[in-house]
């Protein structure tokens, strides 16, 4: 998925989201009588009145269960092109509901892309013909051409039956071309309920958002994905995982569907827990590999990677949800740097978390090499000194003023490639004080022993 925010969202799932989602499932087809009918009344509206009804509230641009808005400028000064010049857009579906409004089931892009242009809320670009409008808002163009695009007719098809299940099949039915629609975007559609309510609300976690660091991650739900991820996992753990990861995804929807508000609570509750941990912990570096390990041979750098690990978020986050954010807190920098020891350490850890992740066997080693990882770094206590590792403050002011390693003498390139040894060793009885510390290579302490 080159063009999706989040890494690790591949391979067996994604060539699973390549094909077509397989539409509802089978209790709620079989709730509607195969001798249903209804009606798509044909009408032939102008872009104004349609404008209209959209400034009155007369017409929904996106009702809940529609994707957001993804055409960019270009592709919006395109169809206004067309309406200037007489091209033949493709007819839009609209649904009367209960409260007499229409829902749009399709032309969401069309309809947002006219609406936007009358707001004057962008201007034209890239036209094939109609180049002395380049650069122009509605407001900008001369009047004869505002009264043109005004007056330009868009048919559409109006579903006057208001049952919801008939709405959501027209609209899976329909939406096969264009911007296709992802995993959770369909889910979105099928799976309502009090849970997708949920899981829309947690996707707005302060927390969440600081630790994923991504600034346009809701414009195609990737962020409800993760919140997704997260339940799932928390609710059913890896075990469950055994027929693939969007089965296991959508049978966790299906199943908790419309759970009760005490499960819901639940779930808000270690949600928020977790990601006040991955942010205690990481920083809005969270969830990621170093950008040398992910895509070994194009850098070099060391930094975290720009993106987020879709396979790393669901292992990490969930792996906090024993614990109390004390414990966490009080572990912060051991957590830090086991994780950075495992992802130099152990290679097939690093590819089970870029390839084939939805496999349930490499979902099984991601998930139980952290969770052994993590439980003997929360479960590491000596009498002698409860503070195990170094703080990662210490780390930094002597990375800063000598990085040099103290077992093989030569320099430190890179902070989270460095240690902090104890002197007199630790299960000596050395103290954890910063007279007792020194700074070396992973690599070199690893070879210590």
């Amino acid at each position: 998925m080159n063009d999706d925010i989040i890494e690790g969202a591949s391979n067996s799932e994604d060539e699973d989201e390549q094909e077509s989602v397989e539409g509802m499932d089978e209790g709620e087809l079989n709730a509607i009588s195969p001798a249903k009918k209804f009606v798509l009344d044909k009408a032939d509206r102008s872009l104004s009145e349609l404008f209209r009804w959209y400034k009155s509230g007369r017409i929904v641009i996106d009702p809940e269960w529609q994707r957001n808005y993804v055409w960019d400028t270009t592709r919006a000064s395109k169809l206004i092109e067309s309406f200037l010049l007489d091209i033949p857009v493709p007819v839009i579906y609209l649904a009367k509901n209960d409260q007499g409004k229409y829902e749009v089931i399709d032309g969401l892009q069309r309809l947002t892309s006219v609406f936007n242009f009358f707001d004057n809320q962008y201007k034209l670009h890239r036209l094939d013909l109609l180049d002395n409008y380049r650069g122009k808002t509605f407001a900008k163009l001369p009047k004869e051409v505002q009264n043109k695009l005004e007056d330009s007719i868009l048919r559409s098809f109006e579903l006057s039956d208001s049952s919801g299940d008939i709405h959501f099949i027209v609209f899976e039915r329909l939406n096969t071309g264009g911007v296709k629609l992802n995993d959770m975007e369909i889910r979105n559609c099928l799976y309502r309920g009090s849970l997708n309510a949920l899981i829309k609300d947690l996707s707005k976690n302060d927390n969440f958002i600081k630790a994923v660091s991504q600034k346009t991650f809701h414009k195609r739900m990737q962020d409800r994905a993760l919140v997704l991820r997260f339940l799932a996992f928390y609710e059913r753990t890896h075990l469950k995982c055994t027929l693939g990861l969007k089965r296991f995804l959508n049978e966790f929807l299906a199943t908790y569907q419309d759970c009760p508000d005490s499960k819901l609570q639940e779930y808000r509750k270690v949600f928020e827990k977790c990601m006040k941990a991955s942010l205690t912990v990481f920083g809005e570096t969270a969830f990621r590999l170093k950008s040398d390990i992910a895509k070994p041979g194009k850098y070099s750098s060391g930094e975290w990677s720009t993106r987020p690990n879709a396979a790393i978020f669901q292992v990490i986050s969930t792996s906090f949800a024993k614990y109390d954010l004390g414990q966490v807190a009080q572990r912060a920098d051991s957590i830090y740097e086991g994780y950075i020891d495992l992802i130099n350490s152990d290679a097939t850890w690093v590819d089970r978390v870029r390839r084939a992740t939805g496999e349930s066997t490499r979902l099984k080693y991601t998930f139980e090499r952290w969770l052994e990882r993590l439980d003997d770094i929360m479960g590491a206590t000596q009498a002698q000194d409860v503070r195990r590792a170094f703080s990662r403050q210490l780390k930094k002011e002597m990375f800063d003023a000598e990085p040099t390693c103290k077992l093989c003498g030569n320099r430190i390139s890179l902070i989270d490639d460095a240690v902090m040894d104890h002197d007199a060793r630790y299960w000596l009885g050395g103290q954890t004080v910063p007279d007792n510390a020194n700074l070396a290579h992973r690599i070199c302490n690893l070879k210590k022993g």
